[in-house]
């Protein structure tokens, strides 16, 4: 498989593996921020009528060699009242979470993933399972996609992308710290349903993310550098290439969830405090992307 395959692979499952998916499904902040010269950073300036709004594209993964972060990143968090996420971080627990996925991510007692995939997709899982310490009597619980992603994600953690490191955690503990107030624009109930818990195109996903393990690092520290110094053309192409190559996937992720909660962010627009919206990358790059979609209706969006 190409390297080209192994980047639209790779960074399928990343933009899907949200702060709840990781917080649920893994089996088992301290850092300085200081300057980075003169590079821009993935964070835009959103002008209100009287005050600001600050949408920052997060990483959900980073590891520690992302930090310290642009120093836009603490200015825009200073200077808000209240921080938005997807979700509200401070309103959900993982057995919310738990229980939300396992509606579509997970077989119902008596049945396992041994009925619904290929034998010789399974003799490679096991494999690669046992390669990074997951347990199959676990793991056959879990429907093909949203096993692609624990694989990914476990791979990833122990290549040292972690998310404890992630831009969520990093500014929610701050937010905690500081007693600002948490908002989310949706609930870990709309993300579950963004799930694809199709058998044939999970299994397709499952072997994807399995063929490319090996790549996913080197993908990976490309995307979290083109993130770091603001690459916005190259964030968009990692990010947003289901636009092209599969746009029921693309539609379901990023461009439905963007219409939702652009009447949310355009509230903030209106209000008399600033705030800080805090969401994946993929939903402010490009041309369906957040960013793209104020500018359209006239606000003011400067790239910090």
């Amino acid at each position: 498989m190409g390297l080209k395959r192994s980047k639209q692979a790779v960074t399928a499952l990343l933009r899907r593996y949200t702060v709840a998916i990781g917080a649920a499904l893994l089996i088992s902040s301290c850092a300085t921020v200081s300057p980075t010269g003169g590079a821009k950073s993935t964070l835009w300036k959103a002008h209100g009528d009287h005050n600001t709004v600050y949408l920052l594209g997060s990483i959900h993964v980073l590891p520690l060699s992302a930090y310290p972060l642009h120093p836009a990143l603490q200015r825009a968090f200073n200077d808000s009242s209240q921080i938005v996420f997807e979700v509200d971080l401070s309103a959900i627990s993982q057995r919310d979470v738990l229980q939300e996925f396992e509606q579509v991510g997970v077989y119902p007692s008596g049945d396992d993933l041994a009925h619904h995939v290929s034998p010789a997709t399974l003799t490679i899982l096991k494999i690669v399972l046992a390669k990074l310490d997951i347990s199959y009597e676990q793991a056959k619980r879990y429907k093909p996609g949203l096993l692609a992603e624990l694989i990914t994600s476990r791979y990833t953690e122990l290549a040292g992308f972690r998310e404890d490191l992630g831009v969520d955690h990093y500014f929610y503990a701050q937010a905690k710290a500081t007693h600002k107030p948490v908002l989310g624009l949706e609930t870990v109930r709309d993300q579950a349903r963004v799930l694809n818990a199709d058998d044939t195109a999970g299994e397709r996903d499952l072997v994807e993310a399995i063929a490319n393990l090996p790549a996913s690092k080197a993908v990976l520290e490309e995307l979290v550098r083109a993130w770091k110094y603001g690459r916005i053309n190259k964030l968009d192409r990692l990010l947003n290439q289901d636009e092209r190559e599969d746009p029921k996937s693309f539609e379901a992720m990023f461009a439905r969830r963007n219409q939702k909660w652009l009447p949310q962010v355009e509230q903030f627009l209106h209000a008399d405090k600033n705030y800080l919206v805090i969401v994946g990358s993929g939903h402010l790059v490009g041309d369906h992307g957040l960013v793209r979609a104020l500018q359209d209706r006239g606000y003011r969006v400067d790239q910090l």
